[in-house]
């Protein structure tokens, strides 16, 4: 029969699996007395947060060797770790290797998507996120930065920017299609290093970005944002602009930024981006779907194509549960929920089959009452500009039916496994062979339905901007802020500010906050759902792209040096220049 033929490869292709797995190479332990030891995370997730946080590159090395074998999370992580310890060339030889592994596994294998179906999603290659391939620009950008490449800097915004437009093109739908915070970054850059036009353009972008973060995420536009969007379009003559965004953003309070007309010759501005805790991972739950005994009997008697197709139906009936639950803000029943769906299902002729999901988690470890001064001048708190949690909650909401036809499509194969193997037992041994049949087969299905939580999980929790106009000379930055174990942390850099220049500074912090369940709330809530259609069988052809680099860089709109110093900063145009 057709079904035990697809049993038997099922169960050859899982034991197979289970084998590699057994096979992974030991990581380095996470000790007792960490924040991160006994958590939630995948082991060796937990390992790489703890020892980024020490900045053991012995170690990192050590764990970029071991653990998950997948390439490209190997290049992404390299590519954050090497940031964090400085050696910038060598984190973007990462990030680039990283970038171009994303790019080759756009078009997915036919063979990888059968064996996904038939064993586990750990099987296919991984494959970032919109957000988690935005942030690979994002680390660029700050590399060139701070080897003072501006130029470069600007291209990895421009990258971002093009990737996110065929992101939405190919996904219409979901949410995370502007990198607001990159927008913003490139925005001021480009404004110091003389493009003017560009720079009304990113800022302006940024701003209809953020409109929609609020929706979306729960976090408002910020105000530095608009501030720099109404100085812009004032001193290049857009003054309806200017006018619309003060009017909209900026009128319920004063300006922490002088207008064009006050900004002297001996000033120059400092940015501080805060990379604040981890952004949040992916674990392991068990999800109970229901379905009727005829589609699993369907697929009893029929194939791989049947079950795909039982599947289908299946997940119509839970897009419409899913919808409603989504409206409500609630998530849909897990494990804990398990007993009573039984119970409930069974007096309606519906049986259960349960599967391992993927469920995001915060353990962000966020420092909290961060403030930022200089010169021990008043201090202010620093303004969240991306919330990377809330975006990848959403994301990941936005993609459930799909995942889930998958691992419907491969329970009741698996279901389909069992009884195969039931039947084949009590052909050699009679009810003994197939009660060890059964068993056996229902072992090794358990042992093989594993959730695919896999993520760039190293990357922070959110993003925060402190902006300050300063005079020429020499400044000491101080941020301070509650760290791990609710202690106090203090953080001091001296900072040289030369006139018409904009510094960037960038520091990570860490401590006991668990992260914004508010917003993850709002990220989960109003996703609208589509029942997926079964797979095709078709290789895909990714749609041409538009690539910068160097030499292909637009030119700039209006002609400006664009020489930087060693601690990063870039020339600033100021009125006073002008």
């Amino acid at each position: 029969m057709a079904y035990r033929v697809v049993a038997g490869r099922l169960l050859f292709l899982s034991t197979l699996i289970a084998l590699h797995a057994c096979g992974a190479s030991r990581v380095p332990p996470v000790p007792p007395d960490s924040p991160f030891y006994g958590s939630s995370l995948p082991p060796h997730d937990a390992a790489m947060r703890h020892y980024l946080t020490l900045r053991d590159s012995s170690a990192l090395d050590q764990l970029l060797a071991s653990g998950p074998k997948d390439e490209l999370i190997k290049r992404l992580n390299a590519g954050l770790f090497l940031h964090r310890l400085g050696r910038y060339t060598e984190s973007n030889v990462a990030l680039q290797r990283a970038e171009a592994l994303a790019e080759e596994r756009y078009t997915k294998s036919i063979g990888q998507n059968v064996a996904a179906f038939l064993v586990s999603d750990n099987v296919l290659d991984f494959y970032p996120s919109a957000l988690e391939w935005s942030m690979i620009h994002y680390y660029g950008m700050m590399n060139y930065l701070a080897l003072d490449d501006v130029e470069n800097a600007l291209v990895e915004a421009r990258k971002a920017n093009a990737l996110l437009r065929r992101y939405a093109n190919d996904n219409p739908g979901r949410s995370f299609t502007n990198p607001a915070a990159l927008q913003y970054i490139a925005g001021m850059l480009q404004w110091s290093a003389g493009e003017d036009n560009d720079a009304m353009v990113s800022l302006r972008q940024s701003l209809t970005g953020y409109d929609d973060y609020e929706q979306r995420y729960g976090v408002a536009p910020p105000r530095p944002v608009a501030e720099d969007v109404a100085r812009v379009a004032s001193v290049l003559g857009f003054d309806d602009v200017a006018e619309e965004t003060r009017k909209t953003y900026l009128s319920d309070g004063e300006s922490s930024v002088a207008e064009p007309a006050e900004v002297s010759a001996d000033m120059g501005e400092l940015m501080v981006v805060i990379e604040n805790g981890f952004v949040a991972h992916k674990a392991e739950e068990k999800l109970y779907v229901p379905v009727l005994a005829s589609e699993k009997d369907a697929v009893l008697n029929g194939n791989v194509g049947s079950a795909v197709l039982a599947a289908v139906r299946v997940l119509i009936r839970t897009v419409v549960v899913m919808n409603y639950l989504s409206q409500e803000g609630i998530d849909y029943p897990r494990h804990e929920d398990g007993v009573v769906i039984a119970a409930a299902g069974s007096a309606v002729g519906l049986e259960l089959i349960s599967l391992a999901w993927p469920s995001y988690q915060l353990a962000a470890r966020r420092a909290s009452d961060i403030r930022v001064s200089v010169n021990d001048e008043r201090s202010i708190a620093p303004t969240i500009i991306q919330d990377l949690s809330a975006i990848a909650v959403r994301d990941f909401e936005e993609s459930k039916p799909t995942i889930m036809l998958r691992m419907v499509s491969r329970g009741l194969l698996k279901e389909a496994a069992v009884t195969a193997a039931e039947a084949a037992g009590e052909d050699r041994g009679g009810a003994l062979g197939g009660f060890l049949g059964r068993v056996t087969a229902r072992a090794v299905a358990t042992a093989t339905e594993r959730a695919d939580t896999r993520s760039w999980s190293t990357l922070p929790a959110e993003l925060l901007l402190a902006r300050f106009q300063l005079p020429t000379g020499s400044h000491v930055l101080r941020i301070s802020y509650d760290g791990l174990n609710h202690r106090r942390e203090l953080i001091e850099l001296e900072i040289e500010i030369e006139a018409g220049r904009v510094t960037t500074h960038t520091v990570s912090l860490l401590g006991d906050d668990e992260g914004n369940g508010e917003r993850i709330r709002i990220a989960r809530t109003g996703v609208h759902y589509e029942a997926p259609k079964a797979p095709e069988t078709q290789r895909r052809t990714p749609p041409r792209r538009r690539r910068y680099d160097t030499a292909s860089a637009p030119p700039q709109t209006v002609p400006h040096r664009t020489a930087t110093t060693p601690d990063g900063t870039t020339p600033l145009r100021h009125p006073a220049r002008r």
